[in-house]
């Protein structure tokens, strides 16, 4: 299960040594980052949220952390590790503060994890980034920071870079269950399926008699196209663990399989088992996505904002900007759309609950999508200002996610112009988005450039994610690469 929260699951975790003893806490030396609480309990409290992170049981170990919080109100590594494992924008925002304001009464270490993990979510890229550096340099024998520095950066798609680290996480440690996991999603994120398969069944030999090693395995399975094996894994990981949340693999699959109906039947599965508000909203989304799935205009439109109101009222305004952003894409008309948009941004906005780099990134898919409208409306005025703004904010931000976005934008709206060559340039840097690939596709094609779009032909159609991008894109495509194969002589 490759869940966003769990970015920090192995930080200060109870580590597997490398002689191969599972899940022994480490001693506090040097060689590892402190814990800085004269709680006992706090550390009791912080011990087990660590272990129920790593088994990527992110519920159990949020009530943890917050018992760990209210027996040392002062324990910053608590604090800062809430804010990143809670969906709550409220609690994250307090938490994050809290942390911050603790940070000269604890070591070295932990002021820099601070400096990191909350400059993330504030959109101060520059000293975070510098702070993980710092933190490698001082303790290069933590798999835990190098398991973390590796899933950063997946998550911000730079996963050749991933896979350095996450592979020396795994040299310190061979048996740690939580790097290897996460390795074999950096291998697959590359392409390299069989060596992500080959992690993951390693994963389920430390830990058989835990839910999520299948889960993980269903998720590459599925991502490779092998749908029933993926639905094998992911039925071995509900019957470990009904209440796991495996529902959401079963449903994103049959999703991508094409039947639509089976999807939503688990999508209600997965939102009943749900204890969380954050969770059910984005379970309702991929549920509302069938619709477009199935290109029906009215069940989407109903079902959408069914789900923006929900996280309107529950203030959630990341996921009603989110949903906005998914009825735009798939509104036919461009003046709808362009009236979507404002309000995905407007809920952006609205409230002061989302954290700036969240606000930074959900801002530039919206400039990038008006880009795209006003593009494929042929309105290149509106294309040439949502560039514009799409370039003063990536100007400003040093997120990954707003750089794409600014070269995709920048991509369309080249092409438009008619200049291939740069286009090109631009959208080789946004690879992973189902528009921008076939774009760069059909560049290919004009240019001669035949293996290239071959190559990339062949990438877009094996892209197996549960987006309303891909919905849009690959099927599709698929379908056209069909057609053109049977017509040829």
């Amino acid at each position: 299960m490759l869940r966003r929260t769990s970015a920090v699951i192995v930080l200060l975790t109870a580590s597997v040594a490398a002689s191969g003893v599972r899940h022994r806490l480490p001693s506090f030396s040097p060689q590892f980052v402190p814990i800085t609480t004269h709680s006992q309990n706090a550390r009791v409290k912080f011990e087990s949220a660590m272990k129920n992170l790593e088994y990527m049981r992110r519920d159990q170990a949020l009530a943890d952390l917050r018992q760990s919080v209210i027996a040392d109100p002062n324990f910053a590594q608590g604090h800062i590790l809430i804010a990143h494992v809670s969906h709550d924008p409220v609690e994250q925002a307090a938490s994050r503060t809290r942390a911050k304001a603790l940070a000269s009464k604890v070591s070295r270490g932990e002021q820099l994890l601070i400096t990191w993990l909350a400059g993330v979510q504030e959109g101060d890229y520059l000293p975070a980034i510098a702070a993980m550096n710092d933190l490698l340099t001082i303790y290069p024998r933590d798999q835990r920071l190098q398991f973390l520095a590796g899933r950063w950066l997946v998550e911000r798609e730079r996963y050749s870079q991933a896979v350095v680290l996450l592979e020396k996480a795994v040299s310190l440690a061979p048996n740690y269950p939580a790097a290897i996991n996460e390795l074999g999603y950096a291998y697959a994120f590359t392409g390299e399926f069989q060596k992500g398969f080959a992690q993951m069944e390693h994963y389920i030999a430390l830990e058989p008699d835990q839910p999520n090693p299948h889960d993980s395995y269903g998720e590459l399975l599925r991502m490779a196209g092998k749908f029933d094996e993926a639905l094998v894994q992911y039925r071995l990981s509900i019957r470990m663990d009904p209440n796991f949340g495996s529902e959401l693999g079963v449903a994103d699959t049959y999703a991508l399989m094409g039947n639509q109906a089976a999807a939503r039947e688990e999508y209600e599965r997965a939102i009943v088992f749900s204890l969380d508000e954050s969770d059910k909203i984005q379970y309702q989304l991929q549920s509302a996505v069938t619709w477009i799935r199935e290109n029906n205009p009215k069940e989407a439109n109903r079902a959408v904002k069914a789900v923006a109101k929900h996280a309107h009222s529950a203030g959630l305004p990341a996921w009603e900007s989110e949903a906005y952003l998914a009825l735009a894409l798939y509104e036919p008309d461009s003046k709808s759309a362009m009236k979507l948009l404002g309000q995905a941004e407007a809920a952006l906005r609205e409230h002061n609950l989302i954290s700036e780099g969240d606000r930074q990134d959900k801002l530039a898919h919206i400039l990038w999508a008006r880009a795209l409208r006003a593009s494929q409306a042929e309105d290149m005025g509106a294309a040439d200002t949502a560039l514009a703004k799409m370039q003063e904010l990536s100007e400003h931000s040093r997120s990954q996610a707003v750089e794409r976005c600014y070269h995709a934008a920048a991509g369309m709206v080249l092409e438009a112009q008619g200049k291939h060559a740069e286009a090109a340039e631009h959208l080789q840097e946004d690879v992973d988005n189902p528009f921008s690939m076939r774009l760069l596709w059909q560049i290919y094609r004009s240019t001669g450039r035949t293996d290239e779009a071959r190559e990339i032909a062949a990438r877009l159609a094996r892209l197996n994610v549960p987006t309303v991008e891909q919905a849009l894109v690959v099927p599709a495509f698929r379908t056209e690469l069909i057609t053109e194969a049977r017509t040829q002589p």
